[in-house]
Parts: C-alpha cells; sequence; structure tokens
C-alpha cells in the first residue's frame, strides 16, 4: 500500500511539474488556452441539456419560435464547439512552441557551458538529451514538453467535463452515473498502463534511434557522391531497414500484445453503453422519465463514458514527461558542473530545471593575456571512455612562450588528444596541465579558450558567407580590414579575388546562391580562421595537420607565410609531413603515450631515431616521386 501511495504521489507530482511549465508560454497564451479548453468542456453538458430542450419543445408542439430557438441554441453549441476548436489549434500550438523553445533553449546552454566534451560523448548524456529532444521518429509524435503540458491541462478539463455529465445524469440516476463514471476511470487507467508501456520499450533503445537518423541522413546527405558512384543506394536501403526493424520490431511486437489485451476493455465498454442506453430507456417505458429527457441524459452518460478513451493528449502526456524527467535528471547532474569551469563531475544539490543554472563558483583566470603563457604537461595519463588502454601514459612536456612546438608521431599516439587537453575539452585520468603554474583543472576555461586558436584536422565547414567562416573565431573583433589580412597570411587572396561576393559570397553548395570550394580552399579559410583569431588575442596557436589539402608549392610556402609571420604567440603544429615542420624550433616525437624524442630537426636527425626514419622515408618518397 504504501509502495502504491508512493507511486501515486510521485505521479501526482509529475502532473503538476507538467502544469508548471504552461508559465514558461506566457500569461496571455496560457490564460487563454484555459479559457478555451473551459468552454470546451462546458460545451457537452450544454449540448445534452440543449438537445433535449429542442425535443421537449418540438414534441409538446410550441411555436415556431420558440422550436427555432431552440434549434438556434443547439446549432450555436456546435458552432461555438468547433470555433473554439479552431481557435484552440492555434494558441495550442504557440503555447508548445514557447514550451518547448524554452527547454530546450536551456539544454544548449546546459551543454555549451560544460567544461569538456566526455559527458556530451557518454551515453548516459545522449540518451537523456535524446529524450529531450526526440522528434518520434519512430511513432510518429513529438517527445514535447509543450505538448504534455497542453495535453495534461486538456486531460484536466476533460476531466471537468466528465464531472459535469455524471452531475447532470446523477439528478436522474446517482447509481448509474458514478457506476459509468467508476468504470471509465477503471477502464481509462489499464488503457494507459497497457499503452504506456511501448513508451518504455522505446526508451530502451534510444541509441538505435540515434542511429537509424543518422544512416538516413548520411545516405541523403554526407555520401551523396558516394551513393551513385557505387551504386550504394540499396545498401543504405537495406542498413536503414535493418536498423529500423532492430529498434523499433520491440515497439511493434508491444503494440501488438496490447490490442490483443483489449478484448476485455472492449467488453466493459459495451456494458457501459448497454447501461447507459437501458436505464434511461426503461424509465421512459415505466412513465417515471418524460420521454424528452431521455436523449439530455444518454447524451450526459456518453460524455462521462468519453473519459474511458485514451486519446493523443495521454500518449503526449507519458511520452513528453519522460523528456521533462530527462531534462531535470541533466539539469540535477551537471547543472552546477559545467558553471564552474572545474569540469566535476559533482551532482548539483539543487533539482533546478534546465534554464534555471546555479550561480557559477569564482574561477582563476589565466594570467597575462598579452604574453604566450608557460604550458607544462606533468605525467598526463588519459584513456577515451569506453576503452581500456591509455592514449597518453605519463606525458610530460613544457610548452615555453613564444616557440614553434612539431608533434609528430605514428597514428594513434595521442596528437590530436593532446591538443584537445590542452583545450580543456577532456580531463587527464592523473596528472596535470598547468597555465603559468596554475592547474588548468582550476582556471576560468571560457577565458584560456579565449587565448587559444586551433585549427583541428577535421575543421568546420560552416554554411555561412566567407566573413562569418573567418569571423567565428573571435566574433568580437570587427573589421573587414583584420578579414581580409587573416585571408592573406593564410594565403588566399587569391581565393577572395575569385569569388564575386567577396566577402559576402555563401559557402554553402545547397543554397540557390551558394558557392562550394575545393579542399585546398577550405583548408585556407580555416587557417584564415584560426589566425584571425591568433590576431585577436590568441597567444597560443595550435595547427593540426595545416596542409593535409595543401598542394605541394602551398605546402612548401606554409612556414613562411603563416608560421613566421605569427608575432608573441606560441605555435603547436602536429603533421605527418615532416617537410612541414622542419623549420620548427623543437620537435617533439611521441611513441607510447608519452615523449619518445624531443629536439631540433638536425638534432634529431643526428640521433638517427624514429623521427630521422620517418624524415628519410618521406624525402626517399619525394626524391623517387620528383624523378
Amino acid at each position: 500500500m504504501r509502495r502504491r501511495l508512493t507511486a501515486a504521489s510521485r505521479v501526482t507530482s509529475a502532473r503538476i511539474r507538467l502544469l508548471r511549465l504552461l508559465s514558461d508560454a506566457g500569461v496571455a497564451p496560457a490564460g487563454m488556452l484555459v479559457i478555451l479548453q473551459l468552454i470546451r468542456a462546458a460545451v457537452p453538458t450544454a449540448q445534452a441539456l440543449s438537445v433535449g430542450h429542442l425535443v421537449a419543445v418540438f414534441g409538446a408542439g410550441h411555436s415556431d419560435r420558440q422550436v427555432l430557438g431552440a434549434a438556434g441554441l443547439v446549432a450555436g453549441l456546435f458552432l461555438v464547439d468547433h470555433a473554439v476548436w479552431l481557435v484552440l489549434t492555434a494558441v495550442r500550438a504557440l503555447v508548445v512552441k514557447r514550451i518547448d523553445g524554452r527547454l530546450r533553449a536551456g539544454l544548449r546552454t546546459l551543454a555549451a557551458d560544460l567544461p569538456g566534451l566526455d559527458h556530451l560523448e557518454g551515453r548516459s548524456f545522449q540518451d537523456r538529451a535524446s529524450r529531450v529532444v526526440d522528434g518520434g521518429m519512430g511513432l510518429g509524435r513529438d517527445r514535447s514538453a509543450g505538448s504534455a503540458a497542453a495535453g495534461q491541462l486538456e486531460l484536466v478539463f476533460r476531466m471537468v467535463s466528465a464531472l459535469a455529465a455524471t452531475a447532470l445524469l446523477a439528478t436522474f440516476s446517482p447509481m448509474l452515473a458514478l457506476g459509468l463514471l467508476l468504470v471509465s476511470l477503471f477502464i481509462r487507467a489499464m488503457l494507459r498502463r497497457q499503452w504506456m508501456r511501448i513508451i518504455d520499450v522505446l526508451d530502451a533503445d534510444t541509441a538505435g534511434q540515434r542511429k537509424e537518423y543518422y544512416v538516413s541522413a548520411q545516405a541523403v546527405i554526407g555520401a551523396a557522391k558516394d551513393v551513385r558512384l557505387f551504386g550504394l543506394s540499396d545498401w543504405f536501403a537495406g542498413r536503414f531497414r535493418a536498423v529500423a526493424t532492430r529498434t523499433y520490431a520491440p515497439v511493434y511486437r508491444e503494440m501488438l500484445a496490447v490490442l490483443r489485451r483489449q478484448w476485455w476493455t472492449a467488453l466493459l465498454t459495451v456494458a457501459s453503453a448497454t447501461a447507459a442506453l437501458a436505464v434511461p430507456a426503461a424509465a421512459v417505458l415505466s412513465g417515471s422519465l418524460d420521454p424528452a429527457q431521455l436523449i439530455t441524459f444518454v447524451l450526459a452518460a456518453w460524455g462521462v463514458m468519453s473519459i474511458s478513451s485514451v486519446g493523443m493528449e495521454a500518449y503526449d502526456i507519458e511520452y513528453g514527461l519522460r523528456g521533462v524527467e530527462a531534462a531535470d535528471e541533466l539539469a540535477a547532474e551537471y547543472g552546477t558542473s559545467g558553471k564552474s569551469g572545474h569540469g566535476t563531475r559533482e551532482k548539483a544539490e539543487s533539482t533546478a530545471p534546465v534554464g534555471s543554472s546555479p550561480s557559477p563558483s569564482p574561477s582563476p583566470s589565466p594570467t597575462s593575456t598579452s604574453t604566450p603563457p608557460t604550458v607544462r604537461f606533468e605525467d598526463v595519463v588519459f584513456t577515451y571512455p569506453g576503452t581500456s588502454r591509455p592514449v597518453l601514459d605519463g606525458l610530460t612536456v613544457t610548452l615555453r612562450p613564444g616557440e614553434t612546438v612539431a608533434v609528430v608521431g605514428e597514428n594513434g599516439v595521442g596528437k590530436t588528444t593532446f591538443v584537445k587537453l590542452l583545450g580543456g575539452l577532456y580531463r587527464p585520468d592523473s596528472g596535470r596541465i598547468t597555465v603559468d603554474g596554475v592547474d588548468l583543472a582550476t582556471l576560468d576555461l571560457p577565458a584560456w579558450r579565449r587565448r587559444l586558436a586551433v585549427l583541428f584536422q577535421d575543421f568546420v565547414r560552416y554554411p555561412a558567407s566567407l566573413r562569418d567562416n573567418v569571423t567565428f573565431a573571435a566574433p568580437h573583433l570587427a573589421g573587414d580590414g583584420a578579414v581580409r589580412n587573416a585571408l592573406d597570411r593564410a594565403g588566399g587572396t587569391r581565393l577572395l579575388a575569385e569569388l564575386a561576393d567577396g566577402l559576402d559570397t555563401s559557402l554553402w553548395s545547397e543554397g540557390e546562391d551558394g558557392t562550394d570550394l575545393s579542399g585546398g580552399q577550405w583548408q585556407r579559410v580555416a587557417l584564415a580562421r584560426v589566425l584571425f583569431a591568433a590576431a585577436a588575442g590568441g597567444r597560443v596557436l595550435v595547427l593540426d595537420e595545416p596542409t593535409a589539402h595543401l598542394d605541394v608549392r602551398a605546402e612548401a610556402e606554409f612556414h613562411q607565410r603563416v608560421v613566421s609571420r605569427v608575432r608573441n604567440t606560441t605555435t603547436v603544429l602536429i603533421s605527418h609531413r615532416l617537410s612541414t615542420v622542419r623549420p620548427a624550433d623543437r620537435i617533439i616525437l611521441l611513441r607510447g603515450g608519452r615523449v619518445a624524442e624531443d629536439g631540433s630537426h638536425d638534432a634529431l636527425m643526428a640521433l638517427g631515431g624514429d623521427y630521422a626514419r620517418f624524415f628519410t622515408i618521406q624525402a626517399e618518397a619525394f626524391t623517387m616521386e620528383a624523378r
């Protein structure tokens, strides 16, 4: 009994939580929705009375004016119901969109405030975030907090309407009215319990739903060329069917199981309908009920029984409620971790919903932003979540102010991971990273990241103007002169001259007036982006495979045009092409997750280790190609 009371209390609290969400839509829209739902709740009982009155007036042989008046009342109520429904549909959509917008904006804020990527990439976070913003692909319904709140309000007024009909029917037969109400509520409770199991099955595989979306999107957008060149349309179609079947087959099996269990609820419904018709009819035949009132009480009985149907509002409530609960769980677990800048995994003491962030804890800011810092990795160990082998295993290295450091090594030795740790995107399992002697874990990470200018190997190609693609690195720095200077230093002057709309050119291949670029041209735009950030105050410039898409001539010019022209900045170069890193002040070769060789090009060549061997192999390849 205590367990049931606890469960009932939890359900009641959740429903009240949904009703409170209506305030997020604004007073006027929410108030209008309440008024419209109240009118619709009153209409069924009013219709039962008006139709009964019409029958009584018509049967008693009253004047045409009275008959027309009674008929006009019935028609007017039907028109009011329809007109209210039309207006309610628009108001409900506004309320839903506003609630959803606020909840999703809160989730975006929470995600953006998390200090690293480890939480975002974790299955726990992704599963719950998917529930918050789920588009309902599998069952054709949105997992919408707004729809859940609006559905809960609709259910409240459906109950009000049923109680009003019950009160009207009770004036004829209290036992019939109470019996129909209890049976209808029992049917509704059982139907809800059965159908809501479908949501449990659906939520058991949110990863499968994400994979289905990825496969479908990849077939349309990311792999369009391969689909045609290699004839992959059937492969993608088959893969999509396989993923969809694996993900949603359990859901549809549960649906069929629910349908097979509906026979007894159908029997209860038939029995209730029979009683609703038979009892008033028997009263009319016995002379205890005026025949004109028969229609009134029959319609009232249907109004009572209407609460037994589990409409789409019930699904909206249960499906959307899971999204609201997921948002609350994310806020409780991560609501303070991103705000402090420490990257802690501690849960928030408060369970405030997403969007109501607690006050941030004060964090030290980086030291002087006008000069390059001294960055030191001290015995850093890092393992990606879900794996067992450390990528970095005891890495110790110092980046001294103003020097150019190249990081090289075979694939998988942790070069890009080194950059992600430097940017605070991940936290070391052990060891620490210091900036001018201060632990990076205690710094104000947004302030530290403003001192970085990072070009990743998988840089983003924004569907925006050329200007925006450059200035996204430092939106606070305005002026086309700075943009043109960054493009010039990146070797993009010719590109700019070839574009008809200059900096206003839309770099979006799918747009009507958009322009796509070659891989090398995009590389120059991405280089310009980080150089723009360096000019805006980035004192640590990180270039991960900066010449991967450039031709041999452009690669040869890279150091002279880009690296050598950077002033008052520490530069970190990561590249497989050792000719690119040869002019660096220091070259660090990683092996086994730690520094294996460290020195200038000449020193490492004299050492005769792995660097010398790699460089010789590459040099011989270029020599043979030249021949």
